[in-house]
């Protein structure tokens, strides 16, 4: 799956923060998503991390 928008390609965790944040619209990559939302990219790496610690499945931890 690709960005509705750049077209990059989507990580699994893009995937999962679509769900979370951006349930019923366009599936975008991290940066396109941090634009639409006017926050920064680490503030959704942020919110990843918050969803891993809390057991959410749509994220895995990368390395």
């Amino acid at each position: 799956m690709t960005c509705a928008k750049c077209e990059k390609p989507l990580s699994f965790n893009e995937l999962g923060l679509n769900r979370k944040l951006n349930a019923n619209a366009a599936r975008l990559c991290m940066r396109c998503m941090a634009e639409k939302l006017g926050v920064s990219e680490l503030r959704l790496r942020e919110k990843i991390g918050e969803y891993l610690a809390a057991g959410c499945m749509y994220f895995v931890k990368e390395d």
